[in-house]
């Protein structure tokens, strides 16, 4: 039998309001850097430390109990992969801040990167 489960996190990701204010501080690009013809760096943003972190051990819920709870619908964008001899699945919104989940699922670890 295998179980479909959910990763819900709460308050880990910037809500939609969050201002460029209150961002982590960047650096100027450097101009020496080496790029590939077309790039343009001024569009480009270089934060002074790490700005996303990694997503490790998260707790899981099931996916009826997450739609119950209407923190997903039918048109949420997900990632979807097995790990342990289950179904996991991750929310792209969440990935798309995280970049990198990680963990261990019945003993198999596992990492997804975005």
């Amino acid at each position: 039998m295998r179980f479909v489960t959910i990763m819900m996190l709460t308050g880990t990701a910037l809500s939609p309001g969050v201002g460029r204010a209150q961002m982590p501080a960047t650096v100027d690009a450097d101009p020496t850097m080496p790029t590939r013809e077309g790039f343009d760096t001024n569009r480009a943003i270089f934060w002074k430390a790490p700005n996303f972190v990694p997503l490790r051990n998260p707790e899981w819920r099931s996916l009826g109990d997450t739609r119950r709870a209407g923190d997903i619908s039918d048109d949420t964008p997900v990632l979807v992969f097995e790990a342990g001899g289950s179904t996991l699945v991750l929310v792209s919104s969440q990935m798309a801040y995280h970049h990198v989940a990680q963990g261990e699922m019945n003993g198999e670890p596992w990492m997804v990167t975005f």
